[in-house]
């Protein structure tokens, strides 16, 4: 077993460093384009679907309305999928606008929606905003020039964590700022394979020749990236295009939302699995979707690995304390005793080239290199709940159970 420990953590420390070196070597070439005194703003339709989002629709409209963009190039539609709260009545209260429009459907999940929405517009391009996420003013601005290249058929904000009060969303607040740093990398490689929910824009005749979202597993945002790069199409990322989402609050909700994401990941890779390892598709297939599989096993070995030292360790100190009785002794510190092996080595560098990233991650998006106060807790912590979730998607996907939103 100690050799396949040692063979994951030389792959995630490798993967790691590729992807700083990756970063290092493309930031310069992928900035995004500066100025927009000569760019020509398209029609922009931003849907927002939502299902009992009552308390939290409302800030999300305002959020949309403030965008700094021509008012006669952007629409917005709510897309109210059945839901059984008063999200309806107000996402009535913004018909005044002439930018707004309101629809109202039976349920049918997030895909249908998005899909009923892009039968009621004409506009160049077409985005998404979750109902519990709030958008930066300026994000439309700094996305739409992305677009000057035409290989690119969507473009990914900078997400942050919308107010985490929790530990458990300040844990996320430092994930998402190290999610950042990997999804501008990704997309520098032309490797993206998830455009989330929270404001990515797309072309809406790419959009269409797609034939819309589909049902993905419940990942719809990750099957349609999935489909742009089967297409040949580019996936882009405008890191400043800041929103903030909501995140869970508990535990249990994380849990529940997370197994959601593993399960999608795991059901549309079975979908998709002729672009692993096709050279056809690049970096993507060689490298990122092949690593991105292999991280959720690994994972749950290091997890396993883990349970059954503590077990040992236990049940050692156990028989000990039958045999001599219990001996406390007061803590002693010194330098000679220090664990040096190389596992211990690894897992310090590992740490180390973690939070390095969440830094990187966070300049990206805030200009300032500061990591933020969840980084101890999302290192210290965060891993011994991650394989909880990760092994519960893999049974779940091997037996095909499914899994819902809410």
């Amino acid at each position: 077993m100690i050799w396949l420990i040692y063979a994951l953590f030389f792959v995630t420390l490798y993967f790691e460093v590729f992807m700083l070196l990756a970063f290092v070597t493309t930031k310069t070439d992928h900035d995004e384009p500066g100025g927009l005194e000569n760019i020509t703003f398209p029609r922009v339709t931003i849907i927002v679907p939502c299902f009992n989002e009552e308390a939290t629709l409302s800030a999300t409209m305002h959020s949309l309305l403030a965008l700094n963009y021509p008012h006669e190039m952007l629409d917005i539609i709510i897309v109210n999928d059945g839901s059984k709260d008063g999200t309806l009545t107000v996402a009535k209260t913004f018909e005044s606008d002439p930018r707004v429009r309101v629809f109202d459907k039976p349920n049918g999940g997030k895909h249908t929606a998005m899909n009923f929405a892009l039968q009621h517009t004409n506009s160049e391009f077409i985005g998404c905003l979750d109902a519990d996420s709030i958008v930066d003013p300026e994000a439309l601005r700094a996305i739409i020039p992305v677009f000057a290249d035409d290989r690119v058929a969507a473009v990914t904000p900078g997400i942050l964590i919308k107010k985490p009060q929790t530990l458990i969303q300040h844990m996320q607040d430092a994930e998402y700022r190290l999610s950042v740093f990997n999804r501008f990398t990704l997309a520098a490689l032309g490797s993206a394979f998830i455009t989330p929910g929270p404001f990515s824009i797309y072309r809406t005749s790419i959009v269409r020749d797609m034939k819309g979202w589909r049902h993905g597993h419940s990942t719809e945002d990750l099957e349609m990236a999935l489909c742009i790069q089967d297409a040949g199409y580019i996936i882009a990322n405008a890191p400043t295009a800041v929103v903030y989402t909501g995140s869970p609050r508990t535990v249990h909700a994380l849990f529940k939302q997370r197994v959601r994401w593993t399960y999608g990941f795991l059901r549309n890779s079975i979908d998709y699995h002729y672009m692993f390892g096709n050279k056809k598709y690049g970096n993507l297939s060689i490298i990122i979707l092949p690593m991105a599989l292999l991280s959720i096993f690994a994972a749950i070995i290091f997890f396993t690995r883990l349970i059954y030292l503590l077990i040992g360790q236990i049940l050692h100190a156990f028989a000990r304390w039958q045999i001599v009785g219990i001996q406390l002794h007061a803590p002693t510190f010194d330098l000679f005793y220090f664990n040096t092996s190389m596992l211990i080595v690894l897992v310090l560098i590992a740490i180390a080239l973690v939070i390095g990233l969440i830094a990187v991650g966070t300049e990206l998006v805030t200009g300032k290199r500061r990591v933020p106060f969840g980084t101890a807790f999302f290192v210290l912590l965060y891993s011994f709940i991650v394989p909880l979730w990760l092994a519960t998607a893999v049974v779940r996907a091997a037996f095909k159970t499914g899994v819902r939103w809410r």
